[in-house]
């Protein structure tokens, strides 16, 4: 069997795209409040805006901690005005229901929860109130497919955990007032920052509340009702590194040379359709999610057999983690188990940065792991 070129099938941090190579990095050295380094930092900004087709009217800014440092800076900053709905089906979507009941501690809250690997239903989501939750949950692969779900006409805001979507989906703005996302995720940059986008509607939130707890200046967003802006024109909070900088800004430039997203779309339904065709020619392997909630850029799967049905918890995770050391060992696939804090199951990338033909090589070394153990 061939074995594919890019091996790295990680679902965070994912893999770099096929043509990838470190950038000169000339700003090694230098500060982000330099003129380079400020420009550079702005261009990211720029970009990301451009690529994903935020409004004009919305604010986007960068911050540290990777998309978890975003969402905190999103709910300590501009919730307490209203009654929160959760919607908390994932392991990160549960972080933030226990931020928002035992950190926060917001009396007012609803959680509309489902186990893994489900979706929660957001049938009788209150939109009110203000709204919280994972566009797609990367830890099991479930996903909306959109969001037509949210309502227009909300008196609520909505805010987005939207970590591996972001350049997998083309995002209906209107229907999220706070976003959060990473690098490391849809475009395979380094770890560590992610960035915020702001609706108008959050920024109004932002200039009539002040929280009655008091804020990390990691994550302020606001001093005194007064919005920090220069976090929006690319002064950031603390110090960036700027090798990840410009290793994100080369690949802004990659997903902008290639046609935007709706190129990046068309690479992510390129591997989905793969997976698809690789599903139905075997046996051993299933999707672990209901068709109607599949993450079209996560592919996460059980096995069919009975003997391993019969198996203990443990004893699943003892067989994947076999299955996995034997594509290891091969050389053809590297860091697809899936997330430990979940039931046993593999789980494999398949955004925009996996090239369908690498897919294509590496989906058979599943069955032959498999028919070694």
């Amino acid at each position: 069997m061939q074995k594919p070129n890019n091996v790295n099938f990680s679902s965070g941090p994912c893999a770099k795209r096929s043509d990838w190579k470190l950038p000169s990095c000339s700003l090694v050295g230098r500060s982000h409040r330099s003129s380079e380094g400020l420009s550079e930092i702005q261009e990211v900004i720029n970009l990301q805006r451009k690529i994903l087709s935020i409004p004009d009217d919305y604010f986007v800014g960068i911050v540290s901690a990777s998309s978890s440092g975003a969402m905190e800076a999103l709910m300590w900053s501009l919730l307490g005005v209203n009654g929160v709905d959760v919607v908390a089906h994932c392991i990160f979507s549960n972080h933030w229901a226990n931020d928002i009941v035992n950190e926060l501690q917001l009396n007012d809250v609803r959680l509309f929860k489902a186990d893994f690997p489900k979706m929660a239903n957001v049938e009788h989501i209150d939109f009110d109130r203000d709204v919280v939750f994972c566009w797609t949950s990367t830890t099991s692969g479930t996903s909306f497919k959109n969001a037509d779900w949210i309502s227009s006409h909300r008196k609520g805001i909505t805010i987005c955990d939207a970590a591996s979507a972001v350049f997998c989906y083309e995002i209906d703005w209107e229907k999220l007032d706070a976003t959060a996302f990473s690098w490391q995720k849809g475009l395979g940059g380094e770890a560590g920052f992610g960035t915020i986008v702001l609706s108008p509607r959050a920024i109004e939130r932002l200039e009539s509340h002040k929280p009655i707890w008091p804020i990390p200046r990691i994550f302020r967003l606001a001093n005194n009702k007064k919005v920090i802006f220069d976090i929006f024109k690319g002064a950031t909070i603390n110090t960036p590194s700027m090798i990840c900088v410009e290793e994100f800004l080369d690949n802004l430039k990659w997903a902008e040379k290639i046609g935007g997203i709706k190129s990046l779309v068309k690479k992510v339904e390129s591997n989905r359709s793969v997976v698809e065709q690789w599903i139905s020619k075997q046996n051993t392997f299933r999707y672990l999610v209901e068709e109607k909630y599949e993450a079209r850029h996560i592919a996460c799967f059980d096995i069919t057999s009975e003997k391993y049905q019969k198996l203990s918890t443990p004893e699943k995770w003892e067989f994947f983690k076999k299955l996995v050391a034997i594509c290891e060992r091969e050389k053809v696939g590297f860091d697809f188990l899936g997330h430990i804090l979940t039931e046993p199951h593999l789980r494999i990338w398949i955004g925009p940065t996996i090239d369908s033909d690498d897919l294509e090589k590496f989906l058979p070394w599943l069955e032959y792991a498999y028919n070694k153990l």
